[in-house]
C-alpha cells in the first residue's frame, strides 16, 4: 500500500486536501493540524494510510511519523474508528496526547469532536496499559517524566483532596512554587495555588 505521497496541493476541500502526484489527483484525509500548514500550488509529501472496506478507500495523510503512528495505534481501540483518530489528532499535538495519557486527563480527550466520556476512558486506559509495554507507543508519547505525585508532595495533595484533579494540582503547584519560591510553607502554596486556579 502507499508509504507516502509526494506532489503539489491541487487544492483543499473543508475536510481533505487534493494531492496532485504526477497528474493524478489524490484525495487525503488529514488532521486540522496538517490543513493548516499546506498552502494550495505547495509541494508536500505526506505519510499515508490507507483504510479499505468493502465500499471504502480512504487515504490519510500525516507530515511526521509520529502522528501516523498513533493514528495507527488509536484504530486498534474498540470504538476508534479513522474519523475519530484523525478527530485526536486534529485536537491534540502527539506530546499533548501523551501528557493526557500520563496524567489520566479524561477531560482533556472529551473536547476531541465525536469523543464521549465512556470512549475518552478507554482510550486513557488502553494506551496507558500499552504505554509501559510497548517501546514504540513510549517512543512516540515519550516516556512519561520523574513528576512529582500527591503521594510524595504535600501541595498536590492538599489539592487532589479538594477536588482537583492529577493535572490540576501539578499544574497549579508548579504555579504556586515559581511564584513564591520553593521553600514557601506548604499551607501558603496551597492557598497560592487555588488563587491562581480561580482566576481561569
Amino acid at each position: 500500500m502507499y508509504a507516502f505521497l509526494r506532489g503539489a496541493v491541487a487544492r483543499k476541500a473543508l475536510d481533505h486536501v487534493e494531492l496532485d502526484v504526477n497528474g493524478v489527483g489524490y484525495e487525503v484525509s488529514v488532521p486540522e493540524s496538517v490543513y493548516r500548514k499546506l498552502g494550495v500550488n505547495q509541494e508536500a509529501m505526506l505519510l499515508t494510510y490507507c483504510h479499505i472496506r468493502e465500499d471504502s478507500f480512504q487515504i490519510f495523510g500525516f507530515l511526521r511519523e509520529e502522528e501516523k503512528a498513533l493514528f495507527k495505534m488509536l484504530l486498534g481501540i474498540t470504538g476508534v474508528g479513522p474519523k475519530v483518530a484523525l478527530a485526536f489528532l486534529s485536537a491534540l499535538s502527539v506530546s499533548e496526547f501523551g501528557r493526557a495519557v500520563t496524567d489520566h486527563d479524561v477531560t482533556a480527550f472529551t473536547k476531541v469532536s465525536g469523543v464521549g466520556k465512556k470512549t475518552a476512558q478507554r482510550v486513557v486506559l488502553e494506551m496507558k496499559a500499552k504505554l509501559g509495554q510497548d517501546a514504540e507507543l513510549g517512543a512516540i508519547l515519550g516516556q512519561p517524566e520523574e513528576t512529582a505525585t500527591p503521594e510524595s508532595d504535600d501541595v498536590m495533595a492538599a489539592l487532589c483532596s479538594l477536588g482537583c484533579t492529577l493535572a490540576e494540582a501539578r499544574k497549579a503547584a508548579a504555579g504556586a512554587r515559581k511564584d513564591l519560591g520553593g521553600d514557601a510553607p506548604v499551607e501558603e502554596l496551597v492557598r497560592a495555588a487555588l488563587r491562581s486556579m480561580a482566576k481561569v
